[in-house]
């Protein structure tokens, strides 16, 4: 299944297809945007502004039955039919691109380091406040018995977003909890979450957490110690666990789950550019010379 709608992180109103291909010494490199689940591209912040100001073609992607936009609570989503999305546009631009990197938030971490598990195609993951478990401070003792009533037959029902949404700052987190009662969704994603789109989301950091040694791209974790979704704990285990050669974590100390939104906003968003930049001209001498071998075959010039 292909069902993605990719647009530039500029245009996201009006469905405007294929991505803007930016000048400079990172031109040849393609970076995937991928958002929380049932939640939306405000969650990245400046982020997809900053990757373009550096050079960097941007690719948000939008994914039937994760993306908020595209959510219907009746169906069941499949977590793989997201990986083949992602994979498939992956894929493609491998085909214009030297390197393609994935930058995440939440369970679009969690996604990511799917798709890394099971390809090699990936320069580097940028992953922002993942998600292996919910176990985060504001978590209700009660999230941990969801599945039994799902597995139970009981499915039309949602969870819904609450205070603090995932940030800290007041004033911000007053503008989302008006944003969420108005539209429905906001920087931190969509007033709830189906039942059926979260039993889809928890089968996925199963296999992710089976899967984390299989993880060879770069990869940076930033994540808060305050994280009122998923607690520190996460972070430690994928970096232990994964078998990326350069691996980085950056602690924050003044936000909860939504960094790209909260008080260190501007940290992320740099220490994310500089890692992708960095990882490029790392692998920079080694891929320009398998890239022109790709790209620039011997041409047979006899009449």
């Amino acid at each position: 299944m292909d069902s993605l709608s990719s647009t530039d992180s500029t245009d996201l109103t009006n469905g405007a297809q294929g991505e803007e291909r930016h000048g400079g010494p990172h031109k040849d490199h393609a970076v995937i945007l991928l958002h929380g689940l049932c939640g939306s591209q405000l969650e990245m912040g400046s982020i997809p502004k900053q990757l373009k100001k550096a050079g960097c073609t941007v690719i948000p992607l939008t994914i039937d039955n994760y993306s908020a936009s595209l959510t219907n609570p009746r169906v069941s989503p499949n977590w793989e039919d997201w990986c083949a999305v992602v994979e498939s546009r992956v894929a493609r631009l491998k085909e214009e691109f030297k390197t393609v990197s994935i930058c995440g938030l939440s369970m679009g971490d969690t996604l990511a380091l799917a798709v890394a598990a099971r390809s090699s195609e990936l320069l580097s993951v940028v992953l922002l406040s993942p998600v292996l478990q919910y176990d985060g401070w504001s978590v209700p003792w009660y999230q941990k018995l969801l599945t039994v009533v799902y597995d139970l037959g009981i499915r039309n029902w949602s969870y819904k977003e609450s205070e603090p949404y995932g940030i800290k700052n007041f004033d911000m987190r007053r503008r989302v909890a008006s944003a969420l009662e108005k539209d429905g969704v906001a920087a931190v994603g969509a007033a709830s979450i189906p039942a059926r789109h979260l039993r889809a989301a928890l089968r996925m950091i199963s296999f992710v957490r089976e899967s984390l040694p299989l993880v060879r791209a770069d990869t940076l974790i930033i994540h808060s110690i305050d994280d009122e979704t998923a607690s520190p704990r996460n972070a430690e285990v994928i970096l232990q666990h994964i078998n990326a050669e350069v691996r980085k974590v950056i602690w924050l100390g003044d936000c909860y789950h939504i960094i790209t939104v909260d008080n260190e906003r501007e940290i992320v968003t740099n220490e994310t550019v500089m890692f992708i930049k960095r990882s490029i001209d790392i692998h920079g001498n080694e891929l320009s010379r398998k890239y022109l071998a790709h790209s620039s075959p011997l041409k047979d010039r006899r009449q």
